[in-house]
């Protein structure tokens, strides 16, 4: 007991001693600057053409190993969500073992596992790591993909694209890239339910086929593990895997709006604004602005005291937070972006307060004290993530992948207190390009439209453009708000009494229409029936013979054309079903008021369902217009159907101009002929 009061008293001394030794009224001097150690890597190449790099450290007994096939980024097209399908399915099941029974003996050793179509990881306890590893090696190279797990992920992946349908969040980030690269470039196609439908079992093991290739990759192994043991491993789990690589897709060339432009996307239940601003930047890891680029987008707005998040969050109580990120490219240009959420009310003051600290970061002279606290900071944060086995193994990987130097990262914090005030303001100039910026803003347009479209900026206003949640470009939506009490059923239910009330709908068994239309000089006819029973027929004709029919007998149906009948798909069968019946108001299915828009001059309650948008004039009850959006080959397109002269028929009022649009196209059918529950048979829809 002695011994531990004596002991104790030896150390408070101890404290008091050197704390008296400390002159506080004197800063600290700096230590030497540190210097980051990726260690250094045995290298050697596997005759598939894989280049291994070992990282021998054995502070810790772990090992991490980390695969990178070094894929250039792939194309989906039609099939967006192949790529997250195939990876949701990669690691859960081998054709040696379950799901369950892999499962558990990764939980049982303690380690984690993930494979990616792109590659994979894996960490473990040295004394596992033949055990980790060879299972690893075994999702990787005999993944089991089944039609039970498929369609499990698939409606998953659904469940969470509708569950963002109403989210301005997600639906931003799906339209800032869809508009800055453009659809149909890799890096802006956007995965749809439709787009998921379209993946087969097929698909899934193709695009692994053609996606998991060692040739151009490269595997990082850290840690406790020598470069003898890693051979032998792969030798040992690999050496099946044959050389290959992955399909090359061509990019679509980018390129930034000619002059400042708003990009606007109405989501009428959005409680704030989504506001980014981006412009594309041809920035590598390897070229000399790199550090200067790094450096001047911290000061601009990549850290918490940036002039961005000082302005909006601190100076103006605007938002929570405001962040830019300055991007490398390696297959194609990346992005310079600020993203920040905004209250709608100051969405407008917001846009020009961003676009005033792009200008100061431009246009002044970072000072001296800002400029040292920034880089400070920024490596700060820096060094403690070089302590992470996994970002060591990242960084070795991307001194590859990206063509740099060797001595990259040991000479990074070196070139990082290199950057010098000019060089602020130089990188900021070439890459913040405030005069090519695309402004895209995601909120309820009833708030926000007026102040954004009034926006001025060096004594011009910013140009408006409107698009859609798929970005496709569409009017000016309507800034008149819902009145209260109306909602999706009220609207249906306003339009049967609109064409003679509920009785008068309900005995309806079956509506045909016969009209003509002509485009160019040639003249077309539409002969179109609906019963109760959900049948329907369409028989669209140029000069009395048929070029297309379509049947749907309530139960499944058709299409023929050209001397072919294709049948519908399940999909198919399920939207006819859904539409055939003469009101389908009637009996309403789950749609929701999205808002109201302008049809030919007059605002229309708009509802939506899935891909399907239905509009009612807002004063007459009446509908006036639907839509459907379709995604084919990597396209996007939306045909529309307009209605309008309604005249009463066997006491229901039923139009008698229908509008068929497809792009530029549009046929206007005006009746001949139009019947209320007459001259219509089972016969007619076989």
């Amino acid at each position: 007991m002695k011994k531990y009061i004596l002991y104790t008293f030896a150390l408070v001394l101890t404290g008091l001693t050197a704390t008296a030794q400390i002159d506080r009224t004197k800063m600290p001097t700096s230590g030497p600057t540190p210097e980051v150690n990726l260690g250094n890597a045995d290298e050697f190449t596997l005759k598939n053409g894989l280049t291994v790099l070992v990282v021998n450290d054995t502070k810790l007994p772990s090992v991490t190993f980390s695969l990178n096939l070094n894929n250039p980024t792939a194309f989906e097209g039609d099939k967006a969500g192949v790529q997250s399908l195939t990876g949701a399915l990669l690691g859960k099941e081998t054709m040696k073992t379950s799901k369950d029974d892999f499962s558990e003996q990764v939980d049982f050793l303690g380690a984690r596992i993930n494979v990616t179509p792109n590659g994979g990881f894996g960490f473990c306890l040295s004394k596992y790591t033949d055990e980790v590893f060879s299972l690893f090696a075994e999702a990787a190279l005999s993944p089991k993909f089944t039609q039970k797990e498929l369609d499990f992920e698939k409606e998953q992946l659904i469940t969470n694209i509708k569950s963002g349908e109403k989210s301005a969040a997600a639906i931003a980030g799906n339209v800032r890239n869809a508009l800055a690269y453009g659809k149909n470039h890799a890096a802006g196609e956007i995965t749809t339910e439709a787009t998921i439908n379209n993946v087969t079992l097929e698909d899934v093991q193709s695009f692994y086929n053609d996606r998991f290739k060692p040739s151009r990759g490269y595997m990082v192994f850290t840690g406790d593990i020598t470069t003898k043991e890693v051979k032998k491993l792969l030798k040992k789990y690999m050496s099946d895997w044959k050389a290959g690589e992955a399909t090359t897709p061509s990019y679509p060339v980018t390129s930034d709006v000619a002059s400042t432009e708003i990009n606007f996307v109405d989501v009428p239940n959005a409680v704030q604004t989504e506001l980014a601003i981006i412009n594309m930047v041809p920035l590598k890891m390897k070229d000399k602005d790199y550090h200067a680029a790094l450096i001047a987008n911290y000061i601009f707005g990549g850290g918490f005291g940036s002039y961005l998040n000082m302005n909006l969050r601190e100076a103006n109580g605007y938002t929570y937070g405001a962040r830019s990120a300055i991007r490398t490219g390696k297959d194609y240009d990346a992005t310079f972006i600020v993203t920040t959420k905004i209250r709608n009310a100051v969405t407008d003051s917001a846009v020009v307060e961003s676009l005033k600290e792009m200008n100061r970061v431009r246009t002044t002279t970072v000072d001296a004290e800002t400029l040292k606290n920034a880089k400070a900071k920024f490596l700060g944060s820096f060094i403690l993530e070089s302590e992470d086995k996994a970002v060591v193994a990242r960084r070795t990987i991307n001194i590859k992948t990206n063509d740099l130097p060797a001595d990259f990262y040991k000479n990074f914090i070196a070139n990082i207190n290199a950057v010098t005030q000019d060089d602020i303001k130089r990188v900021a100039n070439k890459y913040f390009k405030i005069d090519k910026a695309r402004i895209v803003l995601v909120g309820k347009g009833t708030d926000v439209i007026d102040g954004i479209e009034n926006i001025v900026w060096e004594g011009k206003k910013i140009p408006v453009k409107y698009f859609d949640k798929e970005a496709n470009p569409t009017e000016k939506p309507s800034t008149v708000a819902i009145p209260e009490g109306v909602n999706a059923n009220t609207v249906m239910a306003n339009y049967i009494k609109a064409i003679g009330g509920t009785e008068a709908a309900a005995s309806v068994n079956s509506i045909t229409f016969v009209g003509e239309a002509e485009m160019q000089g040639m003249k077309f006819q539409l002969e179109s029936k609906n019963t109760s029973k959900g049948q329907s027929s369409n028989v669209l004709s140029m000069g009395g013979n048929p070029m297309q029919t379509t049947i749907f007998n309530g139960t499944e149906g058709y299409t023929s054309a050209r001397g072919q009948k294709i049948p519908n798909t399940p999909e198919q069968n399920k939207m006819a079903k859904e539409g055939a019946v003469p009101f389908p108001e009637l009996n309403p299915s789950e749609m929701t008021l999205e808002g109201i828009e302008p049809v030919d001059g007059k605002n229309a309650y708009v509802l939506s369902t899935g891909d399907a948008k239905v509009f009612y004039d807002a004063e007459t009850g009446l509908k006036v217009k639907s839509t459907i959006t379709m995604s084919q080959g990597g396209q996007t397109m939306t045909m529309g159907t307009s209605y309008s002269d309604y005249k009463t028929v066997n006491g229901v009022k039923v139009p008698h101009t229908v509008t068929m649009a497809m792009g530029p196209q549009e046929l206007k059918f005006v009746a001949s002929k139009v019947l209320v529950n007459e001259g219509v048979t089972d016969a007619d829809f076989e």
